[in-house]
């Protein structure tokens, strides 16, 4: 995330424009003790040798992983 540069001086609207886009990439970032969710977007892992496979779940419950 790049942040804006400072107001040489307190700016209360500065602030609250802070404020705002701090909260938004926050409400992004995975915790620690919660639940991970991925619907619509891909489970990429990589292995120790480098190749990076795309993880899927089918309506069983099988999963299974493909090399991208």
């Amino acid at each position: 995330m790049k942040l804006p540069t400072a107001a040489r001086d307190y700016d209360l609207r500065d602030q609250a424009q802070m404020r705002n886009l701090l909260e938004r990439a926050d409400v992004q970032n995975m915790k620690r003790g919660q639940d991970i969710e991925v619907s619509s977007a891909r489970l990429i892992l990589t292995s120790p040798n480098g190749t990076r496979y795309s993880v899927t779940v089918d309506n069983s419950g099988n999963l299974s992983a493909t090399a991208i």
